[in-house]
């Protein structure tokens, strides 16, 4: 049984080494910034908000409280925190029906079916992801990414405000040539 248990830990702690790797690290986005993200959404009934690399929801959970007509997906590869967004979603089943956490590469997902894509990563995989996201978002698609610009595209919109990092709001037809 004692086998059984490190091999559970060994494996949720590569977990976590590899999202740090090829991503970044699981850092939630802090109650003030989402507020402030929050408040900038115009989100319908039926519409889908996609978190790439969304740890353990706390964006999605956010988003499903605000708006419970929206469906929330987020897509993460470190456990640990997958397992925190699983327990809120069995403990608060009710709330959040409408939301959607699944493990699963970032970089392979398919964001065709999103109004709203969350991406709140390391730089460093930026290239990466662009290369990722190519024809895999919808041209009416807003791309919010937290703290640091896309390289080399220009933002539709760049949210600042004291004590926040940036946001950067790109449309879906940057990933479409």
């Amino acid at each position: 049984m004692m086998i059984v248990l490190w091999i559970f830990l060994l494996v949720v702690l590569l977990s976590a080494a590899l999202a740090g790797l090829s991503a970044a690290p699981w850092l939630p986005t802090l109650p003030s910034q989402r507020k402030h993200l929050l408040d900038q959404l115009k989100l319908q009934p039926g519409q889908t908000v996609v978190d790439l690399g969304c740890g353990d929801g706390s964006m999605l959970f956010a988003v499903a409280r605000r708006f419970p007509e929206v469906i929330c997906t987020g897509y993460d590869i470190s456990l640990l925190p997958l397992f925190i967004a699983w327990g809120r979603k069995l403990l608060f089943f009710k709330t959040y029906k409408n939301v959607h956490i699944r493990f699963g590469d970032l970089f392979k997902q398919d964001c065709q079916n999103a109004n709203i894509v969350f991406i709140f990563l390391l730089s460093k995989c930026y290239p990466k992801l662009l290369t990722s996201l190519k024809g895999k978002v919808a041209p009416n698609a807003q791309v919010i990414v937290e703290a640091w610009p896309l390289p080399n595209l220009e933002p539709q919109e760049t949210l600042k405000a004291e004590g926040l990092l940036p946001v950067y709001i790109y449309t879906g037809t940057i990933f479409r040539a």
